[in-house]
């Protein structure tokens, strides 16, 4: 099963690659936390994640929000629970030997964040998140609601891995570009994609020869929420704009200026009344200090929610004007379409699943 897209075939393009996470090691032990997450109604909130921080155990909850946390051994922990639109919660708790810990009740309040009351701010106001719970400004919580659709994407993928299929197709405007024809159909795995680092989006892809051995690492939605990305890239809430007709949360997002090397730009769109992810846009930023330039890229990622507020990539479009070579720009498209996905050992909802 290949882990990395095919390339466009042309040495002054990139090829658009998906953008593997690390967790610390699962403490061993057989003792288990559960419970359920309602709201403040009493009302369940079906696939909520429930953590113990510091740790690799992490799971959703279930429809009507109950959630198991297995494999675990005695010790205090931080027990986080999230979930969209609502407040977090972040509780210590203890086991001792012998002694799980059952029947939680988990109380959430949504969040206070109306549209009528946010204030736009000036782009010069670009705000550089902590990689620490926000709360407070409507700013902040807007950001946060961003860093769990990250969060849920990276727990999606890596604790419940399943493959995927994607249909890829190649254009360009000049028939001197040898771009690939037809439709590509190609098989990845949600816990096997390269993680982002500053400086690292293109890289060199060892599959192919050089010149045409250069790869964009297209970041995804979980690559927002990591502590590299959040330490790299100033934020701003930049108003609400219809999306596809649906009202939506505008976050834009670019690099600091500590970041000199080729990295990404681009915005993120929060559906208005469940905050969930829709769109998501990335602009190559200082293509022109590649060898060969690429002179712009953009990839525009669409979402597809499969459960109440957990989502998988719908399609991705990659536009990409070179230079280099030839005697006047050329624009190369990529198209990527999901085709089929199936989950390789349980899926969001199965709360009982034997750890």
């Amino acid at each position: 099963m290949r882990t990395l897209a095919a390339a466009v075939s042309i040495g002054a393009a990139l090829a658009v690659a998906p953008g593997l996470e690390s967790q610390s090691p699962t403490p061993p032990g057989n003792l288990t936390v559960s419970g359920v997450v309602v709201g403040a109604t009493g009302n369940p909130l079906p696939f909520s994640t429930a953590s113990l921080a510091g740790t690799a155990i992490e799971r959703f909850s279930n429809e009507n929000g109950e959630f198991v946390l297995g494999n675990v051994a005695p010790g205090t922990y931080h027990l986080r629970v999230r979930q969209l639109g609502f407040g977090a919660l972040d509780t210590v708790i203890t086991l001792h030997e012998g002694v799980s810990i059952k029947g939680l009740r988990i109380v959430l309040s949504p969040v206070a964040f109306k549209l009528a009351t946010v204030t736009v701010r000036d782009r010069k106001s670009c705000v550089v998140p902590s990689d620490t719970a926000v709360s407070g400004s409507d700013f902040e919580t807007i950001i946060a609601e961003l860093r769990k659709n990250a969060e849920r994407e990276r727990l999606l993928g890596a604790t419940y891995p399943f493959a995927y299929s994607l249909a890829k197709s190649f254009d360009s405007d000049s028939r001197s570009v040898p771009v690939q024809s037809g439709i590509d159909t190609v098989w990845y795995r949600s816990d096997e994609r390269p993680r982002y680092f500053p400086g690292g989006i293109v890289r060199p892809d060892e599959t192919r020869r050089p010149p045409n051995n250069r790869m964009m690492v297209i970041p995804v939605l979980a690559d927002i929420g990591d502590p590299e990305f959040l330490r790299t890239h100033c934020f701003i809430y930049n108003g609400a704009v219809k999306d596809e007709g649906i009202i939506t949360y505008q976050i834009d997002f670019s690099p600091t200026k500590s970041v000199h090397a080729a990295d990404v730009e681009g915005s993120a769109f929060l559906d208005r009344d469940s905050f969930v992810i829709r769109r998501a846009v990335f602009r190559l930023t200082n293509g022109g200090s590649l060898r060969p330039p690429v002179l712009e890229l953009e990839v525009t990622t669409h979402y597809r929610e499969i459960f109440r507020g957990v989502t998988v990539v719908r399609d991705v479009n990659a536009v990409q004007t070179v230079g280099g070579q030839f005697a006047h720009p050329i624009r190369v498209r990529e198209a990527q379409r999901l085709l089929d996905y199936h989950f390789l050992n349980g899926q969001p909802g199965d709360t009982l699943h034997r750890e």
